[in-house]
């Protein structure tokens, strides 16, 4: 009974709409060997990441992370809610037609009071190349939008005359600070879930939030996340290998990923966590040091920015890295079959200038009657890489 008051308080508070909820329902993963009733009774105050918990899980759920390709929003997008969270420059640029331009720090204004959420089965995040969308994706969907999606690789991969940024942000770097396998530099740690199952939770090691109503934290959370300028939750390589040359410890790093691909390559000093799995309250969350900043990398971007919001939310300071393993070892995932070539990612679909939005039905432009040389005419589909990150 405690439970189903405290779920219509949260969800009541956060919105009256039906796509609010779903954070708080879903297929639990790992929930054997804990009893939350204990610590309802005890009367201990309850974090963020016990409410997560008990409510749905979606970071360790299928559903997680929650990406569209360029391609279904192309076919599907008229019936959908776009908005692109690129600055108004670039968006006049050259956007989707119907997208609206909404700055990332409005963009819960505008989902409850502007456009309502609810009313669309899908609700896509579009940007420059997918990685800061994945944040606020992550953060909407923790603030209690269950409809909310980032649109893989964002404009970049929506039509090649926004592409630098993606061929550009791929590549080999830093091979110095990369552990192979056949690497004797450093032992790669070994992990055992379950013994950290029956040690117990410890609370007191999650990151200490302020004591209000959960409902409030969580709007409070949401919003000042969203307010944060680019570096203080998007690290690029050049700012986050540095850093480790100089302290192989400045940042408790996380390669979310499967083993097998963590012990192929991975970052000097990085722990593996594997995805839908690692990051519960009753695995592994707790081995996060509270008090340090933390970088999550994973494929390509996607899955470690929707990670890092759910880390944010619940007090830690994360960070995603920019395109994750794709950024600074490409080439070796290419050569594994991990990735495919960045360029079948990008296609060439039609785009809107202007500074106002036009109407919500995305069509096929006219091809031009005299193409530059050189220049791709407007198609109307494309061979497209497809998911997230795994």
């Amino acid at each position: 009974m405690k439970k189903l008051i405290l779920l219509i308080v949260i969800i009541g508070t956060l919105s009256a709409c039906k796509h609010n909820s779903a954070i708080y329902k879903g297929d639990f993963v790992g929930k054997k060997d804990v009893n939350f009733e204990n610590l309802v009774r005890s009367g201990q105050p309850k974090t963020l990441a016990e409410i997560y918990y008990e409510h749905g899980n979606f970071i360790n759920t299928k559903q997680f992370p929650p990406v569209v390709s360029a391609q279904s929003v192309l076919d599907n997008g008229k019936d959908w809610l776009l908005i692109d969270i690129r600055s108004p420059e670039a968006y006049e640029a050259g956007h989707i037609n119907g997208a609206y331009n909404v700055p990332k720090d409005k963009v819960l204004d505008f989902l409850t009071k502007t456009q309502k959420a609810a009313a669309y089965p899908k609700v896509v995040f579009i940007c420059y190349s997918g990685q800061m969308a994945s944040y606020v994706t992550g953060i909407t969907r923790y603030a209690g939008f269950d409809n909310t999606y980032v649109m893989l690789y964002g404009m970049a991969g929506w039509n090649s005359q926004f592409s630098g940024i993606l061929k550009k942000g791929f590549g080999d770097r830093y091979p110095e600070m990369i552990v192979k396998a056949t690497d004797k530099a450093e032992a790669i740690p070994e992990h055992n879930n379950e013994s950290v199952i029956h040690k117990g939770i410890d609370l007191s090691k999650l990151p200490k939030l302020s004591k209000k109503l959960p409902s409030i934290l969580i709007s409070e959370r949401a919003h000042q996340l969203l307010k944060q300028p680019r570096p203080e939750f998007l690290l690029k390589d050049d700012e986050y290998f540095p850093a480790l040359k100089k302290d192989i410890n400045a940042y408790y790093s996380i390669f979310y990923i499967p083993k097998p691909k963590y012990y192929a390559a991975h970052v000097k000093g990085s722990v593996q966590f594997t995805p839908r799995k690692d990051l519960s309250l009753d695995t592994r969350l707790t081995e996060i040091p509270a008090d340090k900043p933390v970088v999550v990398y994973c494929k390509t971007g996607h899955t470690s920015g929707n990670a890092t919001a759910y880390l944010d939310m619940l007090g830690y300071k994360a960070h995603s890295l920019m395109f994750g393993a794709g950024g600074f070892m490409y080439s070796l995932w290419k050569q594994k079959g991990w990735m495919g070539d960045i360029s079948n990612g990008i296609n060439d679909f039609p785009v809107v200038e202007g500074k106002k939005r036009t109407n919500n039905k995305i069509v096929a432009a006219a091809p031009k009657k005299t193409a530059a040389p050189g220049k791709p005419v407007v198609k109307h589909k494309k061979k497209e890489v497809t998911g997230g990150c795994g």
